[in-house]
């Protein structure tokens, strides 16, 4: 932040899991002031209390009584517009945990509310701020793979029962890794490489048998031509996925292991290994000869700081967001098409 400007004033509504992170980073980040945190849950006032800050447990009163420039929403995702909504018509500048919204009018919604109101919205899509996959976004995007041929992405973890009934929605419609995790793996690929134009996705729910599917298989094809393949379960033990390799939530139990392979003309990459493969230049190229194995010395970091410190700037104007409404709006889009697929056992083309 411009040493000329104010650490912005910002609140959080919502201090469940993922809003404890938020607050904490929001509280210690010289780049903000922390003023308030706002949760109907009545244990919260504790956490206030230990993040030196005011506790409040509606938030209409919250944003009444204090001066606010900004709020973190990290609530349900069906209370995600309203609030949001709410918040921007009071003129408040709004970070709002992913998804934007649970479905696409709600999102459009929310989006027209903060356009009207003129003021930010970013959406808390946290794994664009890891410098390991900004480094493996510059590589694509620079043509140092060359064109890309096609990616490939592993994602297989196995949640507990304890997982189901602490939640027994996630067993129900609505639930499933496609709406609850590959979200995250279509908002990487519109990242790193570009928009995507048509899903194909099969369905399975043969391991659990619940009504919601634990193993999905999508076919992805991008505007380009490019394809992508994406293998999803929840239900099998295995070193390769995102939460686990990534050491980005203490959560997860650390492993290690390649989810992403970007396939290009010049080379091919492994994430979050780093290894980039190529033919040297000027040398024979072709499966019958040397090819170079090269490790890149770049490391994973906490995104969730970052995240917090580009939201005040971009309430300052100094940045832009990263993932605006409508760039989370796309990703819901893509998500929610290959849901569609795997229900109508469909190919789905987008339409933004």
């Amino acid at each position: 932040m411009s040493e000329n400007l104010k650490p912005v004033r910002l609140a959080s509504i919502g201090a469940g899991m993922i809003g404890k992170v938020h607050a904490k980073f929001a509280a210690e980040l010289p780049d903000c002031e922390y003023v308030a945190l706002c949760d109907p849950d009545p244990s919260r006032e504790q956490m206030a209390r230990e993040l030196g800050t005011e506790y409040y447990s509606d938030y209409k009163e919250m944003i009444e009584k204090e001066s606010l420039d900004g709020v973190i929403v990290s609530l349900p995702n069906e209370m995600h517009e309203p609030v949001g909504t709410y918040c921007a018509d009071r003129g408040l500048h709004i970070f709002m945990e992913k998804p934007i919204a649970p479905t696409i009018e709600t999102a459009k919604k929310l989006i027209e509310s903060a356009k009207r109101n003129n003021v930010q919205l970013l959406i808390a899509h946290h794994r664009r701020f890891n410098p390991m996959i900004v480094a493996t976004r510059d590589m694509v995007q620079s043509g140092e793979l060359g064109d890309i041929v096609g990616v490939s992405i592993l994602w297989c973890m196995y949640k507990p029962s304890e997982y189901f009934v602490a939640g027994p929605w996630r067993a129900q419609k609505g639930g499933g890794p496609i709406l609850i995790n590959t979200i995250h793996e279509v908002d990487n690929l519109r990242f790193i490489y570009g928009e995507i134009e048509r899903v194909y996705a099969e369905v399975s729910n043969k391991t659990r048998g619940f009504e919601v599917e634990d193993t999905v298989s999508i076919t992805v094809r991008f505007i380009d031509g490019t394809l992508a393949s994406i293998l999803m379960s929840d239900a099998a033990p295995s070193l390769w996925g995102y939460e686990c390799t990534m050491g980005e939530n203490p959560h997860f139990f650390p492993t290690t292991g390649n989810i992403y392979h970007y396939l290009g003309t010049k080379a091919s990459l492994t994430f979050p290994g780093m290894k980039k493969v190529y033919y040297q230049e000027g040398a024979p190229a072709g499966w019958q000869h040397p090819i170079t194995e090269e490790q890149l010395d770049i490391k994973s970091d906490d995104p969730y700081p970052d995240q917090i410190r580009h939201f005040c700037r971009v309430i300052t104007g100094e940045e832009t967001p990263r993932t605006s409404g409508e760039d989370g709006l796309r990703t819901l889009q893509v998500t929610m098409a290959i849901h569609e697929s795997g229900m109508t056992n469909l190919p789905v083309t987008l339409k933004y």
